[in-house]
């Protein structure tokens, strides 16, 4: 199952590497920070880029959640498990996870890459590809010059505004 974890926003990797050598791999599965595409325009050019999809947030594989708990005490300054009040853990919900692996389309980076979209002269999408086109009732905002839109999910016990790059048809990079 999949677990979230709270870190510091900008230690991600740092607390990826930390888990790796400190947990054993009997206990965590694997442990990945999910990521996406973006585009910055740069003198009027495209460029691709990747960024934390959600900055402050890792994920652990883990059929062991109470183990993997007592092992990330070792790494403290880097992590907090998400969990209830109570002190026990949730996993990422299956809705959720679902969601999650339909945004990566089995990329293999975890990464979740560009949709293609193409727009009418107004600037309204007529057509799109994955993972765009799963979501598009969810759009709450959309950039098509900056090469972004917004859509609203409820993740992680709360509702949330993730940030999908685009890429238009005569988009070079």
């Amino acid at each position: 199952m999949w677990y979230a974890i709270q870190t510091i926003t900008g230690k991600e990797e740092e607390a990826v590497n930390k888990i790796e050598r400190v947990v054993e791999k009997r206990v965590c599965e694997y442990c990945f920070l999910l990521k996406r595409e973006a585009v910055w325009r740069i003198q009027g050019v495209c460029r691709i880029h990747t960024e934390n999809l959600f900055p402050g947030y890792i994920f652990v594989c883990t059929q062991y959640p109470e183990e993997f708990y007592q092992q990330l005490k070792a790494v403290p300054q880097y992590t907090k498990i998400l969990g209830k009040e109570d002190g026990g853990f949730y996993p990422v919900s299956k809705e959720e996870e679902i969601f999650l692996k339909k945004l990566l389309n089995k990329d293999k980076e975890n990464t979740v890459r560009l949709s293609k979209v193409e727009v009418d002269k107004d600037g309204n999408i007529i057509a799109c590809g994955e993972p765009l086109r799963y979501y598009l009732g969810y759009m709450i905002k959309k950039r098509i010059r900056l090469r972004y839109v917004v859509i609203r999910v409820h993740l992680f016990g709360r509702d949330r505004e993730i940030l999908l790059g685009i890429r238009l048809e005569g988009d070079t990079e």
